[in-house]
């Protein structure tokens, strides 16, 4: 006899899912990626950001001094002890952006194959769909419609 955990697991895949579960799995797998798309957007702010200080503060005399927040507190440095820990942070997050880029196709590839194995359509997405479906498609909040495979 097959151990239970994998049993479970078949049996469990092989049920076919309700409309309402698959249009939840869908939604939430594109809540996932907008949720990555965001935070890959706001790290890159912050890199401009840092960006706009280091190129300042290249120009500035080494030994004057300057103020940098760390963990809420304001601390005196000087711009020789503060700038290579900036170059760093923003190295830093230059390779956070990359794997967040990674992570954010990898989930787009993984939302095009659920919707190719749930025959999912996009309200919008087929040339024969009325106007007022795309007009109300508008804002990125679109409505996953189940087709045949259910």
């Amino acid at each position: 006899m097959a151990t239970s955990g994998s049993n479970a697991s078949s049996s469990k895949s092989k049920q076919p899912l309700t409309k309402e579960q698959i249009v939840n799995g869908f939604n939430e797998l594109r809540q996932q990626q907008r949720m990555m798309a965001s935070r890959m957007s706001e790290v890159e702010m912050d890199m401009k950001e840092h960006d706009l200080v280091i190129e300042v503060l290249k120009g500035v005399d080494p030994s004057r001094k300057c103020f940098r927040l760390v963990g809420g507190v304001l601390v005196e440095r000087s711009v020789d002890v503060v700038l290579p820990g900036l170059i760093s942070n923003r190295e830093k997050m230059k390779e956070f952006v990359a794997s967040l880029k990674t992570n954010l196709e990898a989930k787009g590839k993984e939302i095009n194959q659920f919707r190719e194995t749930h025959g999912i359509q996009i309200k919008g997405d087929e040339s024969k769909d009325d106007k007022g479906m795309e007009s109300s498609s508008k804002g990125g909040e679109r409505q996953a419609n189940i087709l045949a495979n259910v």
